[in-house]
């Protein structure tokens, strides 16, 4: 009876507690949200006793006391805990981290299906039991598990499902020491029914890749910020062609209750029947792609928006008389690309999971022969260029969504090599601004898929500087060929463990009748501009349109950007101050300056000054002061001389950007500053160069 019930718990709006009786036995299911579940199971009898009465009298009177104490967040994120620690051991013992990463997803894998009752009769802890006395059992009963799992067959006297799906496509296996059984069976003691996919690939991708294990315990990003793409992208304007769908299948078989002959009885209804079917058939080939997908926490949550909108079609349409299916929606509808191998194998490995366990939460069997469907749709290469360097083509999708590597332009060749910048300037030249972040072309890709017609909406995360400078245009370009319809300019996000704050964007092709929303921050507005500002019906003006003022020019100016330890403290400055002079006749205080930014301006001072030889000065010139020379030849060059900028490597006694155009403009001009409490106004020369500078001429 529990699972039919949970197969109507959505259309109920997913309540917190799922109780059934068959006049003699109580069933009670817990069934928060991202809470671990708990059954309480009763009998008449057990009514006798007051403990056991009690939990019946608080689930229709006080139904927070049953809510469990355990979250399924936390559960994973135990989980992840116990697998970082096996992994740090097997590498350690010389395995190749590939190869330790399959052994532990299948580790976690066979935990899981033994919770599920998929492996009969706790058979994996069985197995670590048997092991443990003799360690080096492990791996030869772990084999010809493994075996068995990738054809179907017996292990013992027990039948074993066919699984595979790539997971258990050999019968491989590491060899554990006692120790490590001891911990793999502290981790199956857990209840890994209740993981959680939506964190699940983040949090064991730490501890998997040795690249990421210093982001262990940091924090990550929860389901609640990855629906605010995966709701406007995907569910709203499916749920839109549901409710015009429902309204037809209504507005048919009420002609079909009405009709007066047997045809015309037939007519309607079968006009319901293939008005369902079309859209059921429409949810089924719904291709989602993640052109970044990491370790499949978007990908997941697209395939339970999927099956909920689904069950939730068929439960809608039972109600007005149609008989429901079984679900068809399925995993093979996500398509995802990752370079990172650790992630891509954890996202197929997450989209199983939280596939099998929608379908149990619901009230469905699982699917058999196979159990794991192979998800060749999550590829394992660059999403910008193929395997023989010339530009990579993504499949086409009715939906794009994902969180694209966030790396700034002045850290792509850092980051990712001359040879593959130089090829990325190359092919996008036109596309992407140079001087672009990398998530930018990402943004590109996507709206030249939405032109040519090979995806539909598109919702993606963008560092929040997407909204301005080099990076913004992308989005002008976005913005007016196709519609920008939900965005969040300034949101909280976490990469790579780190606390940041990125840009939401969602965008559609122009003809796209179904989203005739437009919303920024949640508000409803008329149109969003490319810097996710937007026109709202009290106004608003597209910034981004704006000529510069010819009156402007020469009136602000970006500081001085020294590039290199050119800043000293206060008690090394006056020492060099005090020095003899030096051997051009001159003193330090030539090439000395305090040196002031915004902390000092709003804080206490640092007492910090900048060695400048300011922006004409020669090798030969600036050596004549000792001391400070001296200072930035031990402390800058070995810097500069590996420095790509051959303008910088070439003079790397001066600073990178000296903006002569500010010291030229600001002669014979007066300078204010503020600062909270006071104002002041001083002539230009000596200014600190890093100080963010009003000159006003007079």
């Amino acid at each position: 009876m529990i699972d039919q019930l949970k197969r109507y718990a959505l259309a109920l709006e997913n309540p917190p507690l799922l109780i059934v009786c068959n006049l003699d036995h109580f069933r009670i299911v817990t069934n928060w949200t991202n809470a671990v579940s708990h059954r309480h199971d009763l009998t008449l009898e057990d009514l006798r006793e007051p403990t056991k009465l009690r939990l019946l009298k608080w689930a229709f009177s006080e139904p927070e006391r049953l809510r469990p104490g355990l979250t399924r967040r936390t559960v994973t994120e135990i989980a992840a805990g116990k697998f970082a620690a096996l992994a740090r051991d097997l590498r350690a013992k010389g395995h190749a981290p590939d190869m330790v990463a399959h052994f532990i997803n299948r580790l976690i894998f066979c935990m899981f299906a033994e919770d599920i009752g998929l492996l009969p009769g706790t058979m994996f802890t069985r197995m670590l039991e048997a092991a443990k006395p003799d360690p080096a059992q492990f791996e030869p009963m772990a084999r010809q598990l493994f075996g068995a799992m990738g054809a179907g067959g017996i292990v013992g006297f027990e039948s074993i499902a066919w699984f595979n799906g790539g997971l258990f496509d050999d019968d491989s296996a590491l060899a554990l020491s006692r120790p490590e059984i001891e911990l793999a069976l502290d981790a199956a003691a857990m209840d890994w029914s209740e993981i959680d996919p939506s964190v699940m690939g983040t949090l064991f991708e730490r501890g998997l890749d040795p690249d990421k294990r210093s982001q262990l315990g940091a924090h990550y990003t929860d389901r609640e910020k990855i629906m605010q793409i995966i709701e406007p992208v995907i569910e709203r304007p499916l749920r839109a062609e549901w409710e015009e769908v429902r309204t037809k299948i209504a507005d048919a078989m009420s002609r079909a209750k009405s009709a007066r002959s047997a045809s015309a009885r037939t007519r309607a209804g079968n006009a319901a029947k293939d008005l369902l079917r079309g859209f059921l058939d429409r949810l089924r080939a719904f291709r989602v792609l993640d052109p970044a997908c990491g370790s499949g926490n978007f990908l997941y949550l697209a395939l339970q928006t999927l099956k909920d909108l689904e069950l939730r079609a068929m439960i809608e349409a039972e109600a007005l008389g149609l008989q429901r299916e079984f679900p068809g929606v399925g995993p093979e509808q996500l398509l995802g690309i990752e370079l990172n191998p650790y992630a891509a194998e954890l996202a197929r490995v997450s989209v199983w999971i939280g596939e099998i366990q929608w379908m149990q939460r619901h009230g469905f069997s699982v699917s058999k022969n196979p159990v794991l469907r192979p998800l060749d749709t999550i590829e394992r290469r660059d999403a910008l260029f193929g395997a023989d360097g010339s530009e990579a083509r993504w499949p086409q999708a009715d939906a794009i969504v994902g969180n694209p590597p966030f790396l700034g332009g002045k850290l792509l060749r850092e980051g990712l090599g001359d040879p593959h910048v130089d090829r990325m300037f190359a092919t996008f030249r036109g596309r992407v601004p140079a001087e672009a972040d990398l998530v930018c072309y990402w943004f590109a890709k996507a709206g030249e898929q939405v032109e040519a017609g090979r995806a539909g909406c598109v919702g993606l995360v963008a560092t929040n500087s997407i909204r301005g400078g080099a990076n913004r245009k992308v989005l002008d370009r976005i913005a007016t060929t196709q519609r920008l319809y939900e965005a969040w300019a300034d949101e909280p996000w976490v990469v790579d463990g780190a606390s940041v704050r990125v840009s939401l964007v969602c965008f559609t092709s122009k003809a796209d009748g179904t989203l005739v929303q437009t919303r920024l921050a949640g508000e409803q507005v008329a149109e969003i501009f490319s810097d996710l500002t937007a026109r709202r019906a009290c106004g608003g003006v597209d910034l981004t349109r704006v000529a510069r003022l010819r009156e402007n020019a020469g009136v602000a100016f970006m500081g001085d950007t020294k590039g290199g330890a050119f800043d000293v403290s206060g008690d090394l400055a006056r020492q060099w101050l005090q020095a003899p002079t030096n051997p051009n006749g001159r003193l330090n205080g030539d090439v000395l300056r305090p040196w002031i930014n915004g902390l000092d301006v709003t804080r206490r001072p640092r007492d910090m000054w900048i060695i400048d030889f300011g922006w004409e000065m020669t090798q030969q010139e600036a050596a004549y002061y000792e001391q400070p020379f001296g200072y930035v030849r031990a402390n800058v060059w070995p810097a500069r001389t590996t420095n790509r900028r051959e303008i910088y490597k070439k003079f790397w006694w001066r600073h990178v950007e000296p903006r002569p155009g500010m010291w030229r403009r600001s002669r014979d001009a007066s300078v204010r500053w503020s600062r909270p409490g006071w104002q002041s106004t001083a002539s230009s020369p000596g200014l600190p160069p890093e100080l963010f500078l009003t000159v006003n001429s007079s």
